[in-house]
């Protein structure tokens, strides 16, 4: 297990600028070198002036240090890390391996826009807080559970190929506007989903387990979204009712959480047995026959 408190950059960076302003970024990039074995390039200092007016209370500054950070234990072995004190910073997690890497990644605090943006990884990353804008945004692979509230386009261009699978992504408190828009794959459970959620999908599901939602699966050319009844939909978007198969499909995106929702009997769930009692919500139960599916109305699409 690696912990990583983010303050502790951040006391560093400031001391560093206290005292040395004129050779500030080469003292702090030589300490970073000493401390964590990583390199920052050396445009990071014009790209933190420009934007911000000077390195140390650059944001740029401190996801570049947290995401070399990270990437450095990973090639040392490490998959159990731990930041804290993220205070909402900007693109954690964005770590550019090519090929799926192992990590449980646990964020103590919000995190801000784009966490985990392009992840590519086996384990489970967890905020304990809540998530800005883009959320897992085309994400190859991966399991995302967000403790908290998460804002516009939770898995947008969510990544299935012919080598990935997409991200599977829990959000706890819900979530809001365009939520799996552009999807091409991969699943989202959420309690709660806003204004034109499923926009252009083309792929994957979405489980929408809160209130029903508004213009829901606008432009939509595939995928399914599944969610209670009086949900409306956009141009595009058909509703049907669930059948046989839609069960089978809803019981394995819930399997993949099964261990965070605490469901008791989803071994049992099917057409026929349609209630589920989730038990980290109060002991909500929860009747699938109060559900509707989603889908793109293929008169539209002729």
């Amino acid at each position: 297990m690696f912990i990583l408190d983010i303050d502790e950059i951040r006391e560093l960076a400031f001391e560093i600028a206290s005292k040395e302003t004129e050779n500030e970024f080469d003292l702090l990039k030589k300490t970073l070198q000493e401390k964590f074995g990583i390199l920052l390039p050396n445009g990071l200092k014009t790209a933190a002036i420009e934007k911000f007016g000077d390195v140390a209370s650059s944001p740029i500054l401190y996801e570049n240090v947290t995401n070399s950070i990270i990437r450095k234990k990973i090639e040392e072995g490490e998959n159990n890390i731990t930041i804290k004190n993220p205070k909402a910073l900007y693109r954690i997690g964005v770590l550019g391996f090519l090929e799926p890497v192992n990590l449980n990644l646990t964020i103590e605090g919000n995190v801000g826009n784009f966490f985990g943006a392009f992840c590519n990884f086996y384990g489970t990353w967890t905020v304990k807080g809540h998530a800005e804008n883009g959320l897992a945004d085309k994400g190859y692979c991966g399991k995302f559970v967000i403790d908290g509230l998460a804002t516009e386009l939770v898995g947008q261009n969510n990544q299935s190929t012919s080598y990935s699978h997409g991200v599977d992504i829990l959000v706890r408190k819900g979530c809001m506007e365009r939520a799996m828009a552009q999807a091409r794959g991969g699943n989202l459970v959420t309690f709660g989903a806003g204004f034109n959620s499923g926009i252009y999908m083309s792929d994957g599901i979405l489980i929408n387990l809160g209130d029903p939602g508004e213009q829901f699966g606008s432009g939509m050319v595939g995928g399914a979204i599944y969610t209670r009844q009086g949900t409306t939909t956009g141009k595009g978007a058909v509703i049907k009712k669930l059948d046989e198969n839609d069960y089978v499909k809803i019981k394995n995106v819930l399997k993949i959480f099964e261990q965070e929702l605490l469901i008791e009997n989803l071994n049992d769930f099917s057409h026929t047995n349609t209630k589920l009692i989730l038990t980290n919500i109060k002991h909500d139960e929860i009747d699938f026959k109060e559900f509707e599916k989603i889908i793109a109305d293929k008169n539209t699409m002729q």
